[in-house]
């Protein structure tokens, strides 16, 4: 017994010891899942880095031209005989179309036999010179920024000076253009009957994209176009403007108010989506089991069942894989032939605007739009040569390099509004819209409508822009009221370290890093003070005593044509001034440094330039009469002092 005892034990131990085998393995693999999950998990909701660009990188043709010239310049857009007779020799030998499939409609693309009317439309009744005489009743300027010349319609309204005037950036997409904005501006720059101001419209050619010219390099993808964008503004005079964008459009626009969320005062977007999101995706996932997690029942149809919306998205994304693979090939084709561009072009204009309309044999092209408008879109690729270089972006944008950007994935705090046409090629709710936009204020739900609504439904998008700024505005005087409550009282402040300003690059300036140096702020908003020989002899005074006192210059711009005057000359000239922000030197509304400067002011009169010692307290004031130069003896003076620390 005892022997048959012993025997059995040896077995209990091995049992014991495989148990406690499996629960370290089981305990271990849970460790390990959890340990994975949690980096999976911070992976996705933990923010990346918002990453650094060169605001400056040259696009254009090497060698640098150090001489370019960087003045805003007018531009006239002429469709001239050359250009006319060869579209139309082009047109006229086209070779003859292979029949559609009987009842095809638009189902396997654009329906030769309508092809057929709309060339010869083109050819025979489309007005060149009169439709030139259209696209020109607005002004055309071009700029030279990075080594790009840069196109953009610039519309300012008269005004009577109780309506405040507005800068409002229109960003087009693509097959899209600048004209597509045209039906719009007439409402937007014109007083609406509920509100108190206009926009001034600011539309460019993106890059590549019809008059504005492509770059030469690769990398120049979304990030790298918002740059040059933001760039532009700044050139024009506009520090802080607001942004409206669809497609193209959109993701430029978003990037702006990702990486300028300082310059960026609000985003209105008719395709608010997010394109790379891991969170979103995940989410739209699990909403098809459960979609009221995350979509209004009244919106559900928009975006499930899944399984029908994506037979649709793979159906209409074929493009999107040739433009981000081979672009320069399909390019080639649509380069050559007016007949394949038109084709290419419209058929998006049908499908685009309802997925129904390609049933019909006409696209119902014509329900929507008039064949003058659309070739209007067409007839600026075709004079341009710009078919390629426009779709090189879907190639950038989808390139390793900037998907590894993640800027979909990176926050930001400009408020943003969104308008939701009904046929919109991808509809997202406010619940993912949120992961990025955190201000994501509201979104406008349309029963109607397609991705091409500037063009299609003009009015309903210009007022919903206008019902956009206007709560733009309301959202910066709540934050604005917050903000004063604990910014320092010009009444008791006792220098001028204790203030901000914003510097023309967006960034917040504690004022205290000027501690230990003279100054000599300007404000740089009478007419005497925006004369170019004012800046050349304030750049002798800093030519003095910059390196050898430490004399720094602050200049306060206060319009748009001296902050213009200004930027050509010190970008010129390599001027060190330090510019800052457009900002109220006079009034209630004045910026609090300026409160301050008056405060401590001991003579009768009015002044534009303030000398300011090193402990940062004013001690000279001059009037804008007086010339920078004159300064001097006072400076020499007090350089030459035995002003204590100093």
């Amino acid at each position: 017994m005892t022997k048959k005892a012993e025997n059995k034990n040896p077995n209990k131990k091995n049992q014991n010891s495989s148990s406690h085998i499996v629960s370290k393995l089981i305990f271990i693999s849970a460790a390990l899942i959890g340990l994975l999950s949690f980096y999976i998990y911070n992976i996705i909701t933990i923010p990346p880095e918002v990453p650094q660009f060169d605001l400056n990188q040259w696009w254009g043709p090497y060698p640098i031209d150090l001489n370019r010239d960087l003045s805003i310049r007018p531009f006239t857009i002429e469709f001239t005989d050359v250009i006319i007779n060869d579209l139309r020799e082009r047109l006229l030998h086209r070779r003859e179309f292979t029949p559609p499939l009987e009842d095809a409609g638009f189902t396997y693309g654009f329906n030769s036999n309508f092809l057929t009317q709309v060339l010869d439309y083109w050819q025979n009744k489309y007005n060149f010179k009169d439709r030139e005489q259209f696209l020109n009743r607005y002004n055309h300027f071009k700029t030279n920024i990075q080594g790009l010349d840069i196109h953009f319609v610039h519309v300012k309204p008269q005004v009577s000076n109780h309506i405040h005037v507005i800068p409002l950036l229109m960003l087009h997409g693509w097959p899209g253009s600048f004209r597509e904005f045209y039906e719009m501006i007439v409402k937007l720059a014109r007083p609406h009957p509920s509100y108190n101001f206009v926009f001034e419209l600011i539309i460019p050619s993106l890059p590549g994209f019809g008059y504005s010219e492509a770059p030469v390099r690769p990398g120049f993808g979304p990030a790298e176009m918002a740059v040059v964008i933001r760039n532009l503004m700044r050139r024009i005079g506009h520090e802080r403007y607001y942004v409206h964008g669809g497609d193209a459009g959109h993701i430029v626009g978003s990037v702006m108010a990702t990486l300028f969320q300082d310059e960026v005062l609000g985003f209105h977007t008719n395709m608010p989506v997010l394109m790379y999101h891991p969170l979103a995706t995940a989410y739209t996932l699990l909403g098809s089991i459960w979609p009221s997690l995350i979509v209004e029942k009244e919106l559900e149809s928009r975006l499930y069942p899944l399984s029908q919306h994506f037979q649709r998205h793979l159906e209409e994304s074929g493009y999107i894989h040739i433009q981000a693979t081979k672009p320069d090939t399909i390019g080639a084709a649509l380069t050559d032939s007016p007949t394949g561009l038109a084709a290419y072009i419209l058929e998006k204009f049908s499908t685009w605007t309802n997925y129904e309309y390609k049933k019909a044999a006409d696209g119902k092209l014509l329900m929507k739009y008039s064949l003058t408008h659309l070739l209007d879109n067409v007839m600026i690729y075709w004079a341009t040569n710009s078919i390629t270089t426009s779709m090189r972006l879907y190639s950038e944008a989808c390139s390793k390099r900037n998907l590894a950007l993640k800027l979909d994935q990176i926050p930001t705090n400009v408020p943003t509004w969104g308008i939701k046409f009904k046929h919109e090629l991808i509809f997202q709710p406010d619940s993912l819209l949120r992961l990025k936009y955190k201000n994501y204020l509201h979104s406008t739900i349309v029963e109607d409508g397609g991705h091409f609504a500037a063009l299609e439904m003009p009015d309903l998008l210009a007022d919903d822009v206008f019902e956009a700024v206007d709560t733009f505005m309301e959202f910066h005087s709540g934050k604005k009221a917050e903000q004063e409550r604990n910014l320092p009282k010009d009444e008791t402040a006792k220098n001028i370290y204790e203030f901000t300003a914003l510097n023309v690059y967006g960034k917040n300036v504690k004022l205290d890093e000027y501690k230990g140096h003279v100054l000599v702020i300007v404000d740089a908003s009478n007419q005497r003070s925006i004369a170019n020989s004012d800046y050349e002899q304030l750049n002798e005074l800093l030519y003095k005593y910059g390196n050898s006192k430490g004399l720094r210059i602050l200049l306060f711009p206060s319009q748009h044509n001296v902050y213009i005057n200004l930027y050509n000359f010190s970008v010129k000239n390599h001027v060190e001034f330090d510019i800052f922000q457009k900002v109220e030197t006079n009034g209630e509304n004045a910026h609090p440094l300026w409160k301050f400067l008056k405060q401590k002011k001991t003579t009768s009169g009015d002044f534009s330039k303030c000398i300011v010692d090193s402990k940062g307290v004013p001690i000279e004031w001059f009037s804008g009469n007086l010339d920078p130069l004159d300064l001097d003896g006072f400076l020499d003076g007090y350089f030459n002092s035995d002003i204590e620390d100093y």
